[in-house]
Parts: C-alpha cells; sequence; structure tokens
C-alpha cells in the first residue's frame, strides 16, 4: 500500500509540474489515497511560497526513491 500511495504523491508532483491544476492532479489515478488528496490541497495554497515548499518536498522525496531504487 506504501508503493501505491508515494506512487501517487508522485505522480501528482510530476502532473502539478507539468502545469496541472486542482481536480486534474489526480486525473489518471484510481480515486487517490489521501495523501495524495491532501498533496492535491497543499498545492492549491493561496501563497505561492507555501505551494514551492510544499513541491521543493514532493521533488525531494521523489529524487530519494529514485536514488535508493538506483535510478537516479
Amino acid at each position: 500500500m506504501r508503493d501505491t500511495e508515494e506512487f501517487e504523491r508522485a505522480f501528482v508532483a510530476t502532473s502539478y509540474l507539468l502545469d496541472r491544476r486542482g481536480d486534474d492532479l489526480t486525473r489518471g489515478l484510481s480515486g487517490g489515497a489521501e495523501p495524495a488528496r491532501r498533496l492535491v490541497a497543499a498545492l492549491g495554497h493561496p501563497e505561492r511560497s507555501a505551494r514551492a515548499v510544499v513541491l521543493a518536498r514532493e521533488i525531494a522525496r521523489i529524487t530519494q526513491a529514485l536514488d535508493a531504487r538506483g535510478l537516479a
């Protein structure tokens, strides 16, 4: 289950980088687990600096996961 949640969070963060917003961030996911929905909400914060912090944290997680698997 944890791998699915991590994938969904990475999917949302990558979708955000590709200029998707709101409900489009989870388009393609089957429902979306709670962590992904919380991330969507955080990426919808009205303050740009708050969104930047959230996105940076997610990109760091993606990079660490790729590195741990020898893919980075």
